[in-house]
């Protein structure tokens, strides 16, 4: 279902908020607005217009800027989207209540010391090899990092070719381009340094998660 009211209103705000006209206030109220919506385009796009309700449109990398631009495309665009869930591979819950024992097994043996820690290192290791390899893997094309949320650069066509789409040239300040980028690659390693460090130090709550049923749901955009 496209609710065109809608998307049209959404597209407007992204608009306002590259020109440097709409604030964290406007998105917020956006949010709140739309998460109802019966059309599922408009509620992905309001989700990922919350990580830039505290930027404004001139330190907005060209990566951001360009993916915004592809949100855009999305909603002018009569293109849909769709969730399709995916499970963990079947082996991993047996081998993740396995590893759960032995964690068992060592707190009881050892009680909580810096003994359990240290051996709780090698079990975060085989439970981050776990999730690794456990995980199913998305289909990433080799141009997935300038298409995304649409599959292929064939179908981002098709969007465009609808839509009639004109995209806005990146217009932030040159001092913002690499700094900001920086930052964020920077955070990112850094987040992602800090959840291995917790899983080889406490992995029994991530393995004790890993023994229910998962699954998790991936956005398909189906271009028209």
């Amino acid at each position: 279902m496209i609710d065109r009211e809608r998307r049209n209103q959404l597209a407007t705000l992204i608009r306002r908020y590259l020109d440097g006209k709409a604030d964290a206030a406007d998105f917020e109220k956006c949010q709140l607005d739309n998460y109802i919506s019966a059309d599922q385009a408009i509620y992905h796009v309001s989700l990922e217009l919350s990580y830039y309700s505290e930027k404004t449109a001139n330190t907005l990398s060209k990566q951001d800027w360009d993916y915004l631009q592809r949100l855009l495309l999305l909603l002018d665009s009569n293109s849909t989207v769709y969730w399709q869930a995916s499970r963990l591979r079947p082996w991993t819950r047996p081998i993740a209540a396995l590893l759960f024992i032995v964690c068992l097994l060592l707190f009881y043996f050892n009680g909580i010391n810096v003994h359990l820690f240290l051996y709780f290192i090698p079990v975060g290791l085989a439970t981050i090899l776990l999730l690794f390899f456990g995980d199913p893997e998305p289909e990433v094309g080799p141009f997935n990092q300038i298409v995304t949320p649409f599959h292929s650069i064939a179908d981002l066509g098709i969007a465009y070719d609808s839509a009639h789409f004109v995209k806005q040239r990146y217009a932030a300040p040159a001092k913002y381009r690499n700094r900001r980028s920086f930052l964020r690659n920077l955070g990112a390693k850094i987040s992602l340094l800090l959840v291995l460090l917790l899983l080889m130090l406490m992995p029994p709550v991530m393995l004790l998660l890993l023994c229910f049923p998962f699954s998790a749901e991936e956005i398909l955009v189906q271009p028209a």
